[in-house]
C-alpha cells in the first residue's frame, strides 16, 4: 500500500507532464522563450552526460528554425554579452539572418564580438545559408568598425579571410597590412604595406619585434614589446624562441585573461613575481576584464598540477582572490534570511563544461557554493544525489575548499527530491533555497517534494539553478509563479544579481 501511496502521489504531480527526460522522467516542454533564454545563456552545443553534440544541434536549429526573430535577437545579444556563450549565440544570428534582415543587421555587431568569433559565424553561415548580401554587409561593416591596429594583430588571418570573402573594399593602409599575411592577394604592394608601416607605428614595432627575434635579437624584442602595444596573443609562433627576458616582458603585457591562462607557463619560467600577480589578478581587474571567477578554478588546477611546493604561493593568492570575489558581491538584500543551498553531486555532473578539459558542472556549482557560504552566515549546505551527503567545511574556510570538497563527492545518481524530503523529514524551514543541478532526475519527483514543503512553508522561495541544455524542465512553467520557483539558466555573474533583484521585487510586494 505504500508503494501505491507514493506511486499515485508521482502520477497525480506529473499529469499534465507533456515528455520525459533523457532518464524517461515525466517533465514539461518550455516555451520557446524559455528555451532561447536557456539555451543562449548554457549552449555549448557540445556532449552532455545524457546527450551528445549532433543531438544537441539537432534540437537547437530546431527550436531556431521556429523561433520569433525580435525573441531570438534579444536572447543571443543577452547570451554573448552576459553569460559568455558563443556556440549558439552564433548559431542563432545565423538562423536570425534568414528570417529579419534589419534585425539581423542591428545585432550582428553585438554577438560578434572578436575575430574568432567572426570566422565562426563564417563558417557556420556557409554551412548553413551560405553568404549573401546581406551576410557580406554584416561582415563589411564589422570589418569597417572594429579594425584597428591591435585587432589587425590579434585577428589578422582571421580579418583577412573576412574581407576577401565578403569583398570588403576599405581605403584605408590597414587592411594592406592585414592582407599581407597572404602572398597571393592581387593589388596589395610593397607600397601599401609600407604606408601601413608608416601610419601605425605598433604595425612596425610588431614586424620590427618578429624581426629581432628571428635573427636572435631577444634583448632588442623584448624592448620593442615593453615599449610599443603590441598583442602578446599574436606572437605566439615565436614563443619556443623566448628567453627569460622575453617571458618576463609577455607576463607583463598579457591581458587579464591570457596571464591567468598562462599561469602556470610564467612560473615555470621563473617571470612570476608576486607584485605582478596581485597587479593583475586582483577582482577589479578580473571583472573588469570581463573574466569568470571559475577561470581561477582552472589556473589553480593547472598551477597545482605542473608546479613544486616553490609555487604554492600562486595557490595562496588565488584561493583569496576566489574569497575577495565572492565577498565582492552586495549581499544585503540576502543578509538576515535563512538560506539551503543543495548542490548536485550526481554522476552527470561530471560533464565538462563547452571545450573545457578540467571544467565540470559539479566544480562551478560548488564555487557558487562557496560564494553563498562565504558572503552569507545562515547557510545549510546540503550536497545530494540519491542521498544527503554530510557537509561539514568550516565557513571560515576558502572557496577552493568547497570546491574540492563537492566536488569529491561526485558519483550517484540523480533524484531531485532528496534535498526537499530531507528538509521536510529534519524540519529545516528556509526562505531561500538554491538547487545547483542539471535537472536530469529520475527518483520520485522534485515537484513533489516541493509542492509538499511549500505547503507547510507558503513563503519559501526556490531558485533552481541549471547549467545544461537539456530541452525539458521538472517544473511547469504554469506552476512556477504560485510555487514561488525560479528557474535559471546559466552560472555566470549575472546569476546573483538576477536572484537579488527577484528578492528586491519580493520585498516590494
Amino acid at each position: 500500500m505504500k508503494m501505491l501511496k507514493e506511486n499515485l502521489k508521482t502520477v497525480t504531480n506529473y499529469a499534465t507532464a507533456d515528455t520525459t527526460n533523457a532518464e524517461n522522467f515525466p517533465a514539461w516542454t518550455p516555451s520557446d522563450a524559455a528555451l532561447l533564454e536557456q539555451l543562449a545563456m548554457t549552449g555549448t552545443l557540445g556532449n552532455f552526460f545524457y546527450a551528445n553534440a549532433k543531438d544537441a544541434t539537432k534540437d537547437a536549429v530546431a527550436l531556431l528554425e521556429r523561433a520569433d526573430p525580435f525573441a531570438l535577437a534579444a536572447a543571443i545579444v543577452r547570451g554573448r554579452n552576459e553569460g559568455f556563450i558563443r556556440a549558439f549565440p552564433i548559431l542563432g544570428l545565423v538562423y536570425l539572418s534568414k528570417k529579419n534582415a534589419h534585425i539581423f543587421q542591428d545585432t550582428f555587431q553585438k554577438v560578434v564580438l572578436t575575430g574568432n568569433d567572426l570566422v565562426d559565424f563564417i563558417e557556420v553561415a556557409k554551412t548553413v545559408r551560405g553568404l549573401g548580401r546581406s551576410i557580406k554587409t554584416a561582415i563589411s561593416g564589422w570589418i569597417a568598425a572594429n579594425t584597428n591596429p591591435y585587432y589587425a594583430q590579434k585577428y589578422r588571418t582571421q580579418i583577412a579571410d573576412a574581407i576577401r570573402l565578403s569583398r570588403f573594399k576599405g581605403e584605408d593602409a590597414i587592411y594592406a597590412y592585414i592582407l599581407n599575411a597572404y602572398s597571393d592577394v592581387k593589388g596589395n604592394s610593397a607600397e601599401k604595406l609600407a604606408k601601413a608601416y608608416e601610419q601605425y607605428p605598433d604595425l612596425a614595432a610588431h614586424r620590427d619585434f618578429a624581426t629581432a627575434v628571428e635573427a636572435g635579437d631577444l634583448v632588442s624584442a623584448a624592448r620593442i614589446l615593453d615599449e610599443r602595444n603590441l598583442d602578446v596573443n599574436s606572437l605566439t609562433a615565436y614563443y619556443g624562441k623566448f628567453d627569460k627576458v622575453l617571458w618576463a616582458a609577455v607576463a607583463k603585457h598579457s591581458p587579464v585573461m591570457r596571464f591567468v591562462k598562462y599561469l602556470a607557463k610564467f612560473l615555470r619560467e621563473g617571470v612570476l613575481t608576486p607584485e605582478l600577480l596581485k597587479a593583475k589578478v586582483n577582482v577589479e581587474a578580473l571583472k573588469k576584464a570581463k573574466v569568470f571567477p571559475f577561470r581561477l578554478y582552472t589556473a589553480y588546477l593547472a598551477v597545482a598540477r605542473e608546479v613544486s611546493a616553490e609555487g604554492k604561493w600562486v595557490l595562496d593568492h588565488l584561493a583569496d582572490v576566489m574569497n575577495d570575489y565572492a565577498q565582492s558581491y552586495d549581499w544585503s538584500v540576502f543578509a538576515g534570511k535563512r538560506w539551503v543551498i543543495a548542490p548536485d553531486v550526481s554522476g552527470s555532473m561530471t560533464s565538462r563544461i563547452g571545450d573545457s578539459t578540467v571544467l565540470t558542472y559539479a566544480a562551478v556549482s560548488a564555487m557558487f557554493v562557496g560564494f553563498f557560504v562565504k558572503g552569507l552566515e545562515n547557510v545549510t549546505v546540503l550536497p545530494w544525489d540519491t542521498e544527503v551527503k554530510s557537509y561539514c567545511v568550516p565557513r571560515a574556510d576558502s572557496v577552493m575548499t568547497h570546491i574540492e570538497a563537492i566536488t569529491r563527492m561526485v558519483y550517484g545518481g540523480t533524484h531531485m527530491e532528496t534535498a526537499v524530503n530531507y528538509m521536510l523529514k529534519k524540519g529545516i524551514e528556509t526562505d531561500y533555497a538554491v538547487f545547483l543541478t542539471d535537472t536530469e532526475e529520475y527518483g520520485s519527483g522534485w515537484l513533489v517534494a516541493w509542492r509538499e514543503y511549500h505547503k507547510h512553508h507558503p513563503k519559501a522561495v526556490a531558485f533552481v539553478l541549471r547549467g545544461d541544455s537539456y530541452m525539458t524542465s521538472p517544473i511547469p512553467e504554469s506552476e512556477a509563479e504560485k510555487l514561488n520557483v525560479y528557474q535559471i539558466f546559466g552560472w555566470n555573474d549575472s546569476v546573483i544579481d538576477y536572484m537579488k533583484f527577484v528578492l528586491e521585487k519580493r520585498k516590494k510586494t
